[in-house]
């Protein structure tokens, strides 16, 4: 690919403080509610609110890094997109904000992830961010078939 280097937005190296929204690729976002007007995160949703707040001059969008939600009435974060993709499309369709990918380092291949990141990057032209976890529910693990180590 001839991309060339990614160059580190200007933006981001003025301001001291950054501010951004996060968890809007999951259904519900972060408020736990059972209120109809809840966050609906259909990518049309996603689409509308990344505009808006490029256009407001917001530095980012940062997604939770999901892959099941948590039961009850609402399913809270069941329905959510997978994070380096989402991130991809969102940069596809702004000009000046960041748009992170969120990865459990236990869950990722780092050649694919890594190879994965390049294409978010190019295709952001140098506003693809990486939030890196380590995870911690059980559940979402034991789905995956992977063992979460213990820890204190």
């Amino acid at each position: 690919m001839n991309g060339g280097p990614s160059r580190p937005r200007e933006q981001l190296d003025r301001n001291k403080l950054s501010l951004g929204l996060f968890g809007m690729n999951c259904s519900g976002g972060l408020a736990v509610t059972t209120v109809p007007e809840r966050w609906d995160a259909s990518w049309e949703n996603n689409q509308k609110l990344a505009k808006m707040a490029d256009a407001a001059g917001l530095d980012f969008m940062l997604p939770l890094g999901r892959w099941k939600g948590y039961g009850g009435s609402t399913d809270h974060n069941g329905s959510n997109f997978e994070t380096l993709t989402w991130a991809t499309g969102i940069l596809a369709i702004t000009s000046n904000i960041m748009a992170f990918g969120t990865t459990h380092v236990s869950l990722f291949n780092p050649v694919v992830a890594a190879k994965q990141m390049v294409t978010a990057d190019l295709v952001g032209q140098g506003r693809f961010g990486l939030n890196i976890v380590c995870g911690w529910n059980t559940d979402e693990f034991d789905m995956l078939g992977i063992n979460l180590a213990q820890h204190e």
